[in-house]
Protein backbone atom coordinates (compact mmCIF):
# COMPACT_ATOMS: atom_id res chain seq x y z
CA UNK A 1 0.00 0.00 0.00
CA UNK A 2 1.13 3.33 -0.87
CA UNK A 3 -0.03 6.44 0.28
CA UNK A 4 0.41 10.31 0.32
CA UNK A 5 -1.32 13.47 2.25
CA UNK A 6 -2.25 16.45 1.28
CA UNK A 7 -1.55 19.50 2.98
CA UNK A 8 -1.77 23.64 1.93
CA UNK A 9 -1.53 26.05 4.73
CA UNK A 10 -1.30 23.43 7.49
CA UNK A 11 -4.22 21.90 7.16
CA UNK A 12 -4.77 18.60 4.98
CA UNK A 13 -6.70 19.49 1.97
CA UNK A 14 -6.85 15.30 0.64
CA UNK A 15 -5.46 12.07 0.60
CA UNK A 16 -4.73 9.16 -1.64
CA UNK A 17 -3.55 5.65 -1.50
CA UNK A 18 -3.33 2.67 -3.98
CA UNK A 19 -2.08 -0.94 -3.38
CA UNK A 20 0.99 -1.55 -4.92
CA UNK A 21 1.41 -5.23 -4.67
CA UNK A 22 4.31 -7.60 -3.26
CA UNK A 23 7.11 -5.05 -3.59
CA UNK A 24 9.61 -3.91 -0.78
CA UNK A 25 9.60 -0.70 1.39
CA UNK A 26 11.42 1.65 -0.98
CA UNK A 27 9.54 0.64 -4.09
CA UNK A 28 6.21 1.21 -2.02
CA UNK A 29 7.78 4.60 -1.09
CA UNK A 30 9.08 5.29 -4.75
CA UNK A 31 5.33 4.35 -5.88
CA UNK A 32 3.88 7.29 -2.68
CA UNK A 33 6.30 9.25 -4.29
CA UNK A 34 5.07 9.04 -8.06
CA UNK A 35 1.19 9.49 -6.99
CA UNK A 36 2.24 12.56 -4.38
CA UNK A 37 3.97 14.63 -7.26
CA UNK A 38 1.01 13.37 -9.76
CA UNK A 39 -1.04 15.36 -7.44
CA UNK A 40 1.00 18.30 -6.35
CA UNK A 41 1.85 19.24 -10.01
CA UNK A 42 -1.95 19.16 -10.87
CA UNK A 43 -2.29 21.65 -7.98
CA UNK A 44 -2.01 25.51 -8.45
CA UNK A 45 1.10 25.30 -6.54
CA UNK A 46 4.44 26.96 -7.05
CA UNK A 47 6.07 25.12 -4.56
CA UNK A 48 6.45 21.23 -3.27
CA UNK A 49 7.43 19.90 -0.29
CA UNK A 50 7.97 16.10 -0.37
CA UNK A 51 8.29 14.95 3.72
CA UNK A 52 9.66 11.25 3.28
CA UNK A 53 11.50 8.75 5.60
CA UNK A 54 13.65 7.23 2.35
CA UNK A 55 16.00 10.25 0.83
CA UNK A 56 16.99 6.62 -1.00
CA UNK A 57 13.75 6.83 -3.06
CA UNK A 58 13.50 10.32 -2.99
CA UNK A 59 16.82 10.26 -4.86
CA UNK A 60 15.55 7.41 -7.17
CA UNK A 61 12.32 9.04 -8.27
CA UNK A 62 14.20 11.71 -10.04
CA UNK A 63 16.81 9.21 -12.22
CA UNK A 64 15.73 8.31 -15.28
CA UNK A 65 18.51 5.61 -15.99
CA UNK A 66 18.00 2.01 -16.05
CA UNK A 67 16.65 -0.13 -12.54
CA UNK A 68 13.55 -2.31 -11.59
CA UNK A 69 11.52 1.07 -10.73
CA UNK A 70 12.73 3.13 -13.89
CA UNK A 71 8.80 3.53 -14.61
CA UNK A 72 7.73 5.56 -11.72
CA UNK A 73 10.82 7.55 -12.25
CA UNK A 74 10.25 7.93 -15.65
CA UNK A 75 6.29 8.96 -14.99
CA UNK A 76 7.37 11.33 -11.89
CA UNK A 77 10.66 13.23 -14.04
CA UNK A 78 7.61 13.72 -16.64
CA UNK A 79 4.93 15.60 -14.32
CA UNK A 80 8.05 17.99 -12.94
CA UNK A 81 9.31 18.96 -16.34
CA UNK A 82 5.73 19.98 -17.21
CA UNK A 83 5.60 21.39 -13.72
CA UNK A 84 9.16 23.28 -13.93
CA UNK A 85 8.26 24.31 -17.58
CA UNK A 86 4.62 26.15 -16.74
CA UNK A 87 6.63 28.63 -14.49
CA UNK A 88 10.49 29.71 -13.90
CA UNK A 89 9.35 30.09 -10.26
CA UNK A 90 7.84 26.27 -9.90
CA UNK A 91 10.19 24.09 -7.12
CA UNK A 92 10.28 20.90 -5.35
CA UNK A 93 12.11 20.07 -2.11
CA UNK A 94 12.64 17.05 -0.79
CA UNK A 95 12.51 16.58 2.93
CA UNK A 96 14.02 13.66 5.26
CA UNK A 97 11.84 12.77 8.26
CA UNK A 98 13.17 9.39 9.80
CA UNK A 99 10.06 7.57 10.94
CA UNK A 100 11.93 7.15 14.41
CA UNK A 101 11.53 11.01 14.93
CA UNK A 102 7.68 10.23 15.12
CA UNK A 103 6.58 13.82 13.49
CA UNK A 104 2.90 13.97 13.45
CA UNK A 105 1.99 14.23 9.89
CA UNK A 106 4.50 11.57 9.16
CA UNK A 107 2.90 8.81 11.51
CA UNK A 108 -0.23 9.68 10.24
CA UNK A 109 1.14 8.42 6.79
CA UNK A 110 2.42 6.00 8.11
CA UNK A 111 -0.50 4.58 10.54
CA UNK A 112 -2.72 5.18 7.51
CA UNK A 113 -0.33 2.47 5.13
CA UNK A 114 0.15 -0.04 7.99
CA UNK A 115 -3.62 -0.15 8.95
CA UNK A 116 -5.11 -0.24 5.97
CA UNK A 117 -5.54 -4.22 4.56
CA UNK A 118 -6.02 -5.10 0.76
CA UNK A 119 -6.15 -8.43 -0.78
CA UNK A 120 -3.52 -9.68 -2.87
CA UNK A 121 -6.02 -11.33 -5.48
CA UNK A 122 -4.89 -14.01 -8.03
CA UNK A 123 -2.18 -12.29 -9.93
CA UNK A 124 -0.28 -9.46 -7.46
CA UNK A 125 1.66 -7.06 -9.03
CA UNK A 126 5.16 -7.83 -7.85
CA UNK A 127 8.45 -6.08 -8.20
CA UNK A 128 11.60 -7.64 -9.07
CA UNK A 129 12.96 -6.29 -5.80
CA UNK A 130 10.74 -8.29 -4.02
CA UNK A 131 11.20 -11.71 -5.64
CA UNK A 132 14.96 -10.77 -4.86
CA UNK A 133 14.34 -10.40 -1.26
CA UNK A 134 12.21 -13.33 -0.76
CA UNK A 135 14.63 -15.21 -2.57
CA UNK A 136 17.49 -14.10 -0.18
CA UNK A 137 15.34 -14.51 3.05
CA UNK A 138 14.65 -18.19 1.80
CA UNK A 139 18.70 -18.45 1.45
CA UNK A 140 19.23 -17.30 4.89
CA UNK A 141 16.63 -19.48 6.20
CA UNK A 142 18.44 -22.38 4.97
CA UNK A 143 22.13 -21.59 6.07
CA UNK A 144 20.61 -20.76 9.34
CA UNK A 145 19.08 -24.43 9.66
CA UNK A 146 22.35 -26.02 7.78
CA UNK A 147 24.61 -23.62 10.75
CA UNK A 148 22.53 -25.02 13.52
CA UNK A 149 22.70 -28.62 12.86
CA UNK A 150 24.81 -29.75 15.99
CA UNK A 151 27.27 -32.01 13.94
CA UNK A 152 27.99 -29.22 11.82
CA UNK A 153 28.99 -27.14 14.17
CA UNK A 154 31.18 -29.63 16.09
CA UNK A 155 32.41 -31.37 13.32
CA UNK A 156 32.69 -29.55 10.43
CA UNK A 157 32.40 -25.58 11.21
CA UNK A 158 33.47 -23.21 13.76
CA UNK A 159 31.06 -21.64 15.34
CA UNK A 160 32.63 -17.49 15.85
CA UNK A 161 30.84 -15.33 18.08
CA UNK A 162 30.24 -11.00 18.57
CA UNK A 163 31.16 -8.79 21.25
CA UNK A 164 28.88 -9.83 23.70
CA UNK A 165 29.55 -13.79 22.85
CA UNK A 166 26.29 -14.54 21.09
CA UNK A 167 26.84 -16.94 17.91
CA UNK A 168 27.56 -15.35 14.30
CA UNK A 169 24.41 -15.83 12.03
CA UNK A 170 24.61 -16.11 8.19
CA UNK A 171 23.91 -12.66 6.24
CA UNK A 172 23.87 -11.27 2.30
CA UNK A 173 24.37 -8.02 3.37
CA UNK A 174 27.86 -5.36 3.82
CA UNK A 175 30.44 -8.45 3.64
CA UNK A 176 28.17 -10.61 6.03
CA UNK A 177 28.07 -11.39 9.21
CA UNK A 178 31.42 -13.17 9.65
CA UNK A 179 33.65 -11.06 7.12
CA UNK A 180 32.41 -7.69 8.88
CA UNK A 181 34.45 -9.17 12.19
CA UNK A 182 37.00 -10.61 10.76
CA UNK A 183 38.68 -7.08 9.83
Amino acid sequence: MSSVHFWRLGHQVSSSKAPAGRITAPDAELFAIRLGVFKATSMDIERIILITDSLDSARRSVDPSVYFGQAHSLAVCSALQSFFCSSSSHRIEFWNCPSNAEWSLHQMVHNDVTNTRVAAGLYPVTSLDALCSKSILSCLDTWKAAFNYTLVQWCHFLTLRDKNHNPLQPSYSKGGSWLSHIG
